[in-house]
């Protein structure tokens, strides 16, 4: 659902691997519960690969926080990144992402999330900060400001 939008500078080398950065985040409308999701991708030294948002919609916080980071999977899996650390300043979808065993029958984003993680490549989840993760969050309040993708 939504309105997607990708931002490429043009920073495309790299092999198998390498382990890239996938940082996400999500924002949610007080007066409307819109949301909109986004992430940053970076190589290994913290150069920018891409950008991207999602526009969702009316939708719960942890579903977007999920939704971010199912984007920056095939984002990644399509441009042949197959390892990536994925950072997120939510430590229930963290939780819930780490545990392949945990079942989440009604919330379908989130069991295609699992799939990709346990069938496609590598992939490690961590927490950061907030502050850590300014650019996503900026982005993430435009596409929503502006009810579209960048």
């Amino acid at each position: 659902g939504g309105k997607k939008n990708i931002s490429n500078l043009g920073y495309n080398t790299h092999s198998n691997d390498t382990w890239v950065y996938l940082c996400t985040d999500s924002v949610v409308a007080r007066d409307t519960s819109n949301t909109a999701t986004e992430g940053v991708l970076r190589d290994h030294f913290g150069n920018w690969i891409m950008g991207f948002n999602h526009y969702l919609g009316n939708c719960f916080s942890f579903v977007a926080k999920v939704w971010g980071i199912l984007d920056g999977i095939l984002l990644l899996l399509d441009k042949g990144y197959r390892r990536a650390i994925i950072l997120s300043n939510n430590l229930e979808v963290i939780q819930v992402l780490s545990d392949f065993g945990l079942e989440n029958p009604g919330i379908t984003v989130l069991k295609r999330t699992q799939r990709f993680m346990r069938d496609e490549g590598q992939w490690k989840i961590r927490h950061m900060s907030r502050e850590f993760n300014l650019v996503a969050d900026r982005l993430a309040k435009l596409s929503l400001t502006w009810k579209s993708s960048l």
